[in-house]
């Protein structure tokens, strides 16, 4: 066992409420005391179950370090769009006496990336063994169970998609549910000197689009109209805005290929949900 008995979780959001729900189970069993989750000052977002809620100021190192005393390890799934907010959280949790810090990754692997989001994650990787605060980094490609949407021209249920060039490469997808799941077991059951200053590939499955297109087709019996566009194009969008999220991401999705080894057999009872029973058919 980990011996880390307190948690706290930044972003009770697309990914952390996920956590939260999960992590609050582990206490209802007695496996860990506490959970606190910090939430802005002017959020009203509400946390049902044990929590412990802290609304803080994240302009404020100080604010934060405070709601962090105690806390044996930092949860953190803030979005890629703030990404950088992650610097004061992490010399907060630093003077706080944080035993474990994991940053916002949470996709694809990002050591060694220089540019986009993945290279202000890797960054921020970098700030963690500036300041020898242990970390523990996640990758778990896409969501399985939060990626059909038209923001990312994935919108399965409108019948019309669209994806970075052909559409076969191969991808690791992972649902929310199981992220929360795979965290809860290995943080509270491998020792401290396996999780730190590590990453963690997980997998719930690993597809093509065009292979779950099919099998969607297969499932519902409605045809998906596919358009696929040329990666030269998001390339210009790309180089347009840097913050095009989902120019970039079509363009990493059609290039990386899936996690070439994974970590899930540290999970032994784990058996993620394939990607097939997350994609909405409504």
């Amino acid at each position: 066992m980990s011996g880390y008995k307190n948690f706290a979780i930044i972003g009770a959001g697309d990914l952390g409420m996920y956590v939260v729900r999960q992590f609050l189970e582990e206490k209802a069993a007695g496996t860990i005391d506490e959970v606190v989750v910090l939430t802005r000052q002017e959020s009203n977002r509400i946390i049902e179950g044990d929590a412990r809620v802290v609304p803080v100021d994240y302009s404020s190192r100080d604010s934060i370090r405070d709601a962090l005393i105690g806390i044996d390890v930092v949860i953190c799934t803030i979005s890629g769009a703030v990404i950088d907010l992650q610097r004061v959280i992490i010399e907060a949790a630093k003077e706080a006496g944080v035993q474990l810090f994991l940053p916002s990754e949470f996709g694809g692997a990002t050591e060694g990336k220089t540019e986009g989001v993945f290279g202000e994650k890797a960054d921020i990787q970098r700030l963690l063994i500036d300041l020898d605060l242990p970390y523990a980094a996640f990758y778990t490609g896409p969501f399985a169970d939060g990626l059909w949407q038209s923001y990312l021209y994935l919108d399965v249920t409108s019948g019309h998609v669209s994806v970075g060039g052909d559409g076969n490469t191969g991808i690791s997808f992972t649902s929310r549910t199981d992220i929360a799941r795979y965290l809860a077991y290995v943080l509270t059951h491998l020792p401290p000197e396996e999780l730190k200053n590590r990453s963690f590939a997980i997998e719930g499955d690993a597809m093509s689009f065009n292979e779950v297109f099919q099998a969607y087709e297969a499932k519902t019996g409605k045809k998906l109209q596919v358009t696929y566009i040329p990666l030269s194009k998001f390339e210009a969008r790309l180089a347009a805005n840097q913050r095009d999220i989902p120019a970039f991401l079509h363009i990493f999705w059609a290039t990386e290929g899936p996690f070439p080894q994974t970590d899930n057999d540290l999970y032994p009872d784990w058996n993620p949900s394939p990607v097939i029973d997350n994609v909405p058919v409504a």
